[in-house]
């Protein structure tokens, strides 16, 4: 007989690879959550098992439903999230990243929100950006500030020129994590950018205007620990690479085509990206010496 999977209303899903660091604050975090018809999957993406183990087994004692999936080989970000929701049944997804968390009432609201509109295939909320430092060899808190406070709802030409949302913040049905085929497990970075933007061409995300999630950045990390960092900070030149790679992509679809599509919004929106950028650098550089003068 087939295995039988944990079944609740909503799948929290963790990867992790050799981050003890982390690893106990998002168990915190899960724990926390006033809502509880949950189960916790933690994705050890091949690494050591010790803390995964240790982390799964301290959520069962506390009342959790946890699950502790170990992957023998490492194939990508967007393939362990894909496991790891394979190995639970129910009615919402969430990934959890493991040095991310969440406010005690981000799981009751939003699943609440999903609950009384039936509509939207998603729903967002605020982030805080957690700045912290891990040289001492655990994360300490530097700063705090708003992160993306001034989204007053969730457009798809918005997203063709960036992500507006880190996937802590985002609770999303099965049925259209099913539909759109799950995450693209080829992008080695960028993966939750691309299934945001599958979602929307799909139907709409919905915004809860409340700061419910935290997106925690480590600026630097010692060296010879880049795995500690972030990707949107460590990896930023795979980033770029793979932004490049991904809009041409879709776009040569849509010329090949012979269509108006994403590829073309995304290449719009690059370009708006640039000229933001461009006039930012130039309004600082006249603004300098009029400061001077007015000094």
């Amino acid at each position: 007989m087939p295995e039988s999977k944990p079944a609740a209303i909503v799948a929290v899903v963790t990867r992790t690879k050799d981050r003890p660091q982390f690893l106990p604050r998002a168990r915190a975090s899960v724990e926390g959550q006033s809502f509880r018809d949950l189960v916790w999957v933690v994705v050890n993406d091949a690494g050591d098992p010790t803390v995964p183990e240790r982390e799964v087994a301290a959520a069962r004692r506390n009342g959790l439903r946890a699950l502790l999936v170990n992957r023998g080989a490492s194939t990508g970000m967007e393939a362990a999230s894909n496991d790891g929701i394979a190995r639970a049944d129910s009615r919402y997804i969430v990934i959890h990243d493991d040095d991310d968390s969440w406010a005690p009432a981000f799981l009751e609201k939003t699943v609440r929100f999903l609950d009384a509109n039936p509509d939207p295939l998603g729903v967002v909320t605020y982030s805080a950006c957690v700045i912290e430092d891990i040289t001492s060899g655990e994360p300490v808190t530097v700063s705090v500030d708003a992160y993306n406070d001034k989204l007053r709802a969730i457009y798809l030409s918005d997203l063709c020129e960036y992500n507006r949302f880190p996937p802590i913040s985002f609770l999303f049905r099965r049925s259209v994590y099913e539909a759109v085929g799950g995450f693209d497990e080829s992008l080695p970075v960028l993966g939750d950018w691309d299934f945001n933007l599958r979602v929307l061409l799909r139907g709409e995300i919905a915004l809860l205007p409340e700061t419910l999630a935290n997106y925690h950045h480590r600026l630097t990390v010692p060296d010879g620990q880049a795995h500690l960092g972030n990707t949107v900070t460590t990896g930023l030149s795979q980033h770029a690479v793979i932004d490049c790679r991904y809009r041409n992509h879709v776009l040569r679809d849509d010329l090949r085509a012979g269509r108006f599509g994403l590829g073309m919004l995304l290449a719009l929106g690059r370009n708006l990206a640039h000229t933001t950028s461009r006039t930012a650098q130039r309004v600082e550089t006249l603004a300098a010496p009029l400061a001077k003068l007015i000094d």
